[in-house]
């Protein structure tokens, strides 16, 4: 009986770092600094780049310290 309950946490444990890591990776997503070259980009993706070079460039490093802690 005490296996089953094992297996049953285990599988739980297994869900709930799936989660948290899919948060985490949206999380760094919206976070992360922009691609290399990103001030050349002729397509959509040229307003999105802008927007994490700006979210990038926050004061005393705040962004790089928060990406750092996820």
């Amino acid at each position: 009986m005490i296996e089953a309950y094992e297996g049953v946490l285990l599988r739980n444990r297994r869900r709930e770092r799936e989660i948290l890591n899919g948060v985490r990776y949206e999380e760094y997503e919206r976070n992360r600094p922009p691609e290399s070259k990103w001030y050349e980009f002729k397509h959509n993706g040229f307003n999105k780049e802008l927007y994490r070079n700006r979210v990038a460039l926050k004061p005393n490093n705040e962004n790089k310290v928060y990406l750092e802690r996820l």
